[in-house]
């Protein structure tokens, strides 16, 4: 198991920002080398199933509170790569990964691109949500999405590479470009 999540604190009944609750989940997430995902939710549009209420703040003062875990932050962190066009929120996100989960449900695809510039290419992960959303229908998303190939090639699985230490040859299994062009 490389990491421990999904949290989702408005379902479990929590607060993100409750870093005294949280401090031994993270403990043990940094002494076994794991990432930590969480659900988090946009204050603003439309309601949803299973939006939530994981806001920017909440998980501001997550990422603040424990700078040294790894973290990916679900369905682009409701709207928190945004954000780090401040310096210092930037920098607090510097262990931070975004998916793009359910992202079809949520934003039009040039968010893949926007995350990118705002946040940087290494910072975007793909996911679909499945069974919610099929791959398919996710992969197709993201490829209309903007990104130059190199930029895409990092979120369809150089950037989970890299977040889960994975070297090329040991993704041998993984799939390939051509086996997602099939899916």
């Amino acid at each position: 198991m490389p990491g421990i999540g999904e949290l989702m604190p408005h379902g479990q009944g929590y607060r993100l920002s409750d870093t005294t609750l949280l401090a031994p989940l993270v403990e043990a997430a940094l002494a076994l080398n794991l990432f930590i995902l969480t659900h988090t939710s946009e204050p603003v549009g439309h309601r949803y199933r299973g939006k939530g209420d994981v806001t920017p703040a909440d998980f501001q003062a997550f990422i603040t509170a424990f700078p040294a875990v790894r973290v990916v932050a679900a369905h682009w962190g409701g709207g928190f790569p945004f954000y780090e066009l401040m310096p210092e929120v930037h920098a607090a996100a510097a262990n931070v990964w975004y998916d793009s989960a359910a992202s079809l449900y949520l934003y039009r695809p040039e968010i893949f691109a926007t995350v990118a510039r705002v946040a940087g290419p290494q910072k975007l992960l793909w996911g679909s949500d499945y069974p919610l959303l099929s791959q398919h229908r996710m992969l197709a998303y993201a490829r209309a999405s903007g990104l130059d190939a190199s930029d895409l090639a990092l979120a369809l699985g150089g950037n989970a590479m890299a977040l889960l230490g994975l070297s090329a040859s040991r993704s041998e299994g993984a799939i390939s470009t051509r086996e997602h062009e099939r899916m």
